[in-house]
């Protein structure tokens, strides 16, 4: 080959060989590793007692037809259905019966004496409703967070849901915060605004409120007691293994406490000093007693505590009689049940014992003969 063509050739070869070289040292430095993201550290923001934002609508009231007549009862030998219908039951406070149509989506009350009815509130998807002492207040829980239905102004309040784990009601509501995280304190809620009250630091707590403050208590642990005086102290009540529920009478100076201790179950109604009134052979879950002046209570069969957190989760637990004690005169009264009943809230009224069934969602009148 002629020299002059060849080295030409070989420069030629030598500049591709540089340029595929460089190339290669190009691509391999710029090559990325695959994306590796931190760990998501959550800055926490202190939540600072302030007014919040509301978004409040005007709840029209539907003014009742008087008389309006009650469904006719069906009648059997010891009780009787009070309503065909179905109802969500929310409150008695004789004699009106608060309830929720779910078809409908309607608050009302029914006065039972007159046998009259009051449409409040329509409102859909509610989960869960419950009436302030006071009675001037709902607190509701719907698919889309907790709401306050003021029943002087027919406001609706949406509160921001996402703290919020429970309402405890009272003439000023008391709020459990709670993300399940950092986040765990008590909180006023009053004049459209939280006052934080102070940290709790529990997983799951439960609340009744008495004269001498909030008792506090998680399945597993001792009952405390909240003072609700600044400055928020809390105090050891009642040394527990298990507790399965507290229920405060009326005038909040009696309560009723299902507690285990030395391995035993105990149901004592005891006072603020914990001297006990009267001890049950039985225990039930919490929100199958009412404890107004009379503890009324329908007693469960083969209670025990993954009993009452199954029922809880929305599991059937059948009764086996409705027990009427009253702590002034010392009587105590049992109604024993042949059928099949999953009774929430029992109360004593001048007709008789009010009680909703769970299985059928319909509300039942037990005669006291």
């Amino acid at each position: 080959m002629n020299q002059k063509f060849l080295i030409p050739i070989v420069v030629l070869i030598i500049v591709v060989l540089i340029i595929i070289w460089v190339g290669f040292l190009k691509a391999k430095k710029n090559k990325q590793l695959p994306q590796m993201y931190p760990p998501v550290v959550e800055e926490k923001t202190p939540i600072t007692p302030a007014p919040i934002p509301l978004t409040t609508s005007t709840i029209k009231v539907t003014t009742p037809t008087f008389p309006t007549e009650i469904p006719s009862a069906t009648i059997t030998k010891k009780y009787r259905l009070l309503f065909k219908e179905s109802f969500l039951y929310i409150d008695l406070q004789y004699p009106l019966l608060y309830v929720y149509d779910p078809q409908q989506g309607i608050i009302k009350y029914l006065n039972l004496e007159d046998e009259t009815y009051k449409e409040i509130a329509k409102i859909p998807n509610i989960l869960s409703i419950n009436l302030s002492s006071d009675k001037n207040k709902m607190v509701l829980k719907t698919t889309e967070g907790f709401s306050i239905l003021d029943l002087k102004s027919d406001k609706l309040y949406k509160l921001p849901s996402v703290l919020i784990d429970k309402i405890i009601t009272d003439t000023d509501l008391i709020v459990y915060i709670n993300d399940n995280k950092t986040t765990s304190y008590l909180a006023y809620f009053k004049d459209n605004k939280f006052t934080k009250i102070r940290d709790i630091g529990l997983l799951n707590p439960e609340f009744a409120l008495t004269q001498n403050g909030l008792l506090i208590y998680e399945k597993n642990t001792p009952i405390l007691l909240l003072s609700l005086k600044p400055p928020y102290v809390l105090s050891l009540f009642l040394q527990a293994e298990e507790v399965a529920g507290i229920l405060p009478n009326k005038n909040k100076d009696l309560i009723l406490v299902s507690y285990k201790q030395n391995s035993i179950w105990q149901n004592d109604i005891m006072d603020l000093k914990k001297t006990k009134r009267y001890s049950f052979p039985w225990v039930t879950i919490k929100d199958k007693c009412t404890f107004e002046d009379v503890l009324v209570c329908a007693v469960v069969k083969n209670f025990d505590l993954s009993l009452n957190e199954n029922w809880n989760l929305g599991e059937t637990a059948y009764d086996e009689k409705i027990v009427i004690y009253d702590p002034k005169s010392k009587q105590l009264k049992e109604i024993n049940l042949e059928n099949n009943f999953d009774f929430v809230k029992p109360k004593l009224t001048p007709l008789g014992i009010i009680a909703w069934n769970r299985i059928d969602g319909k509300l039942y009148l037990l005669k006291l003969d």
